[in-house]
Parts: C-alpha cells; structure tokens; sequence
C-alpha cells in the first residue's frame, strides 16, 4: 500500500510540474467581401468607311467581318445599331431604295437568337431615327464582327456626296 501511496505521490508531483496548455476555440472569423460593379463599355475596330463612287441601285458592301464590337464592359450586352439620316449638299432621302433614296444593312457573326442571321447576310436594315438589335447577348470580354451594306438609290437627280453616321449602343442583357 505504500509504494501504491507513493506512486501516486510521484505521479501528482510529475503532472503538478508539466506545463498545462489551454484548450480554447476561435472567438472571431473574417470574412473577405467582393463586389464588382456592373459596366456597359464597348469599343469597336473602325471609325469610317467610304463606299466610294456609287452606281444607281447598287449593293455596295464593307466586305464580312469588317469591323469587330467587343464588349468592354462586366456583364453580357445587347448591340444595337442606328443612323442619323443623310447628309450633304441636297440630301438623300433616307429608306428603301428609290430615287434619291438609300439606305444601310447590317450583319455580323454573332448570330443565333435575336438581331443579325449571321455574317454576310446584310439582314438588319439600319434606321434612321431609333435603332434595332444588331448582337443579341455579347458575353463579357466577348466580340463579333459586324459588316454593313448600302443599298444606293435606284436613280440620282443630283450629285452631292452624302454622308450618315452609324452609331452602335450597348445596354446590359
């Protein structure tokens, strides 16, 4: 009984001596929060395009794939496009072809559902006036080449140069 007496005694002055670590669980956390702002921006390869002299109801085009669209911006975008009319000396008449009356068609590779068919298809006629959808849901970072066709007048009374500007709008999808 004493050496079990002793023992003990041993045994208590050898756990008395150990360093005692403290069992604890974490009383904070941290969270890393994100957030990235939703931006429209496009950029697009060409400022200008001269058809050059044009013969009456003629079909002049850019040639497919003419200019590229990329969309610049954090979130997918609908392109749509537009013209301002003609302008210069006595103007055209903006529309379907008819004398002293022309107008621009559009199409690009980003096909599918909603705005152009496909390349070289020149099926989006460009108003004057409003816009229409030329690119249906550009991803992010994501570009199509776009053409444009003019379809000229189908008689001149005059020869004045005519000029219009085409403007393409990107809008969140």
């Amino acid at each position: 009984m004493r050496k079990l007496i002793a023992s003990l005694m041993l045994l208590g002055l050898l756990l008395a001596a150990m360093p005692v670590a403290q069992v604890s669980a974490a009383t904070t956390q941290t969270v890393t929060v994100t957030a990235t702002p939703t931006y429209v921006s496009i950029s697009n390869t060409q400022t200008t395009y001269d058809f050059g002299a044009v013969a009456t109801s003629s079909t002049p085009n850019t040639t497919t794939g003419w200019s590229t669209v990329t969309n610049d911006g954090s979130v997918a975008a609908d392109i749509t496009i537009e013209s301002n009319g003609w302008s210069g000396g006595t103007g055209w008449t903006y529309g379907s072809a008819a004398a002293d009356t022309g107008q621009l068609k559009a199409s690009g590779t980003n096909g599918g559902v909603g705005g152009t068919g496909g390349a070289g298809l020149y099926d989006i006629t460009i108003p004057s006036g409003s816009s229409t959808l030329l690119i249906d849901d550009l991803a992010a970072s994501g570009s199509s080449a776009w053409e444009m066709q003019l379809d000229a007048p189908t008689s001149f009374t005059f020869g004045d140069e005519q000029t219009t500007t085409v403007t393409l709008t990107a809008s969140a999808s």
